[in-house]
C-alpha cells in the first residue's frame, strides 16, 4: 500500500459521527467520509435526505477534511410512497442540525428534484448521491435530469441498489448503467446496497483506491449501524453521553488494530 494512503486511512476511520438519527444508510457513513476526504469535491448535491444520516456524513467530512466543500440536501421532506409520510419534526431536525452547525457548509433546498435541477449549471457536481422515490421509472428521470449538471469526473451514488421487493427498481437501472460500456462502477449489497459509478472510457483512481481499504470502511460501518441501532436518539458529542462515546471509541480502537494487522499482512504477502 503506498505511503500516501496510511494517513487519510487512520484519518477518516477515526471520524467520529456527531449527528445520528434513524437510518438505513449507516452502514456507508464511512464511504462518504472516504469519498469526501479522497475526492476532494467542491459540489455534493443529495437527492433525497429524510433524517440526513447521508447528509450530515458528507457534512462533517468536509469540516473534518475538505473546507472547499459544499453539500445541498435536496427534499420536499413530506415523503414518498417507499420513505412513507412523515410531519415537519423531520423537516425540523435537519434544519436545526445544519443551522447550529453546517451552515457555512451546507443548504437545505426544499423542493422537488425537477425544480431544483433548474439552478445548477451545468457541469458544476462532482458528487451527486441518488436517494428519492426508488421505483425504475423514478430513479431513471432523476440521473437523465441531473446527468447534464455533473462534472466529467464526477461519481455518482445510487442507495437501495440491493431491494428489490415493493417496487424498487434501483437495481434494474444500476444493472443497465454497469452494462454500459462509458460507465465505471463498484457495487456494495450490504446496507440495502450502494452503487458507486462514474462515467468515461477509462476507469477512475479513487475507484481501485477504494477497493483497497473497503474491508475497513464495511467494518466501521457495521459499528456505526450497531450503535446507531441501541441509541438512535443520542448525540455523540453531548456530555451526558460520555460513556457511549467512550464505548464507541473503544470500537474504533480494536478497528485501528484490524487496520495494523491487515497492512502487515500485505507487505508479508509483498515480501517487503
Amino acid at each position: 500500500m503506498p505511503p500516501s494512503m496510511i494517513m487519510p486511512m487512520k484519518r477518516n476511520l477515526a471520524l467520529l459521527p456527531r449527528y445520528l438519527a434513524p437510518s438505513a444508510w449507516w452502514e456507508h457513513v464511512p464511504i462518504a467520509h472516504w469519498l469526501v476526504e479522497h475526492l476532494q469535491p467542491q459540489t455534493v448535491v443529495e437527492l433525497g435526505t429524510h433524517f440526513g444520516v447521508s447528509f450530515f456524513a458528507f457534512c462533517e467530512a468536509a469540516q473534518a477534511f475538505s473546507p472547499q466543500t459544499f453539500v445541498y440536501a435536496v427534499d420536499t421532506w413530506q415523503g414518498d410512497e417507499h420513505a412513507g409520510g412523515y410531519g415537519e419534526e423531520v423537516y425540523q431536525r435537519v434544519q436545526s442540525e445544519q443551522d447550529r452547525n453546517h451552515r457555512c457548509r451546507s443548504r437545505l433546498v426544499r423542493s422537488s428534484f425537477d425544480e431544483a435541477a433548474t439552478h445548477f449549471p451545468s457541469g458544476a457536481i462532482d458528487l451527486l448521491h441518488v436517494d428519492g422515490l426508488h421505483t425504475y421509472d423514478a430513479v431513471k428521470h432523476d440521473l437523465e435530469t441531473w446527468r447534464p449538471l455533473l462534472k466529467p469526473e464526477a461519481v455518482v451514488l445510487f442507495h437501495d441498489i440491493n431491494v428489490r421487493e415493493r417496487g424498487f427498481g434501483v437495481w434494474r437501472l444500476w444493472n443497465e448503467l454497469l452494462e454500459r460500456s462509458d460507465t465505471h462502477g463498484l457495487g456494495l449489497l450490504h446496507g440495502h446496497g450502494l452503487g458507486l459509478l462514474s462515467f468515461g472510457t477509462s476507469e477512475p483512481a479513487w475507484l481501485n483506491s477504494l477497493r483497497e481499504i473497503l474491508p475497513l470502511l464495511t467494518a466501521k460501518g457495521s459499528l456505526l449501524a450497531q450503535i446507531a441501532e441501541l441509541r438512535p436518539e443520542c448525540q455523540w458529542g453531548e456530555r451526558n453521553h460520555l460513556p457511549y462515546r467512550l464505548q464507541a471509541e473503544q470500537h474504533w480502537h480494536s478497528l485501528q488494530q484490524a487496520r495494523e494487522e491487515l497492512e502487515r499482512l500485505r507487505h508479508e504477502q509483498k515480501g517487503e
